[in-house]
């Protein structure tokens, strides 16, 4: 087998491989928008049981039918699983309610700073030279300190092929 004919064969696998994962992932949607469909037409459908069944058992704290013994069973008040919270969403309710919290109720708030490495960045000082990488992948600052528990992986070699008109 020559280069062209190697070549000719990567580009097939990988033409084979794009259409195979497009037909999967077309698939997947499809499964999924049915599933979603059903979950939202079964849930109607439910609740709309669901209300019915209470109100013809009324004020009746229970009854006992041929097959079933019906009755009503109250959230426990006591209980934080009884209860769920649905805070702000859009960012100015957010801002509103934490100012509020903060200054109402600063115990029951959390702050927290999240540390994210700006990536990006980090990768610049490598090209502009000011950090380094060992020949173990190891990232060195500008102190000439490895930077704990930070690995740099370099992108292999890509062998580019344009095909010929």
């Amino acid at each position: 087998m020559n280069l062209e004919d190697i070549t000719r064969e990567i580009e097939l696998m990988r033409q084979v491989q794009k259409s195979k994962l497009d037909l999967y992932d077309r698939q997947i949607a499809e499964i999924t928008d049915a599933k979603v469909a059903f979950l939202n037409k079964s849930k109607q459908e439910l609740d709309a049981a669901i209300e019915i069944q209470r109100q013809l058992l009324g004020d009746v704290e229970s009854v006992e039918t041929e097959s079933f013994l019906i009755s009503k069973k109250h959230p426990n008040m006591k209980s934080k699983t009884t209860y769920k919270l649905n805070l702000p969403k859009s960012k100015e309710e957010k801002v509103r309610f934490d100012r509020y919290m903060k200054e109402e109720h600063p115990g029951l708030i959390k702050e927290e700073l999240v540390v994210k490495p700006i990536q990006n960045d980090i990768k610049q000082l490598l090209v502009d030279g000011i950090f380094h990488m060992t020949d173990e992948g190891l990232l060195i600052d500008d102190n000439g300190m490895a930077i704990p528990n930070t690995t740099v992986d370099v992108k292999g070699i890509e062998v580019k092929v344009k095909v010929k008109e």
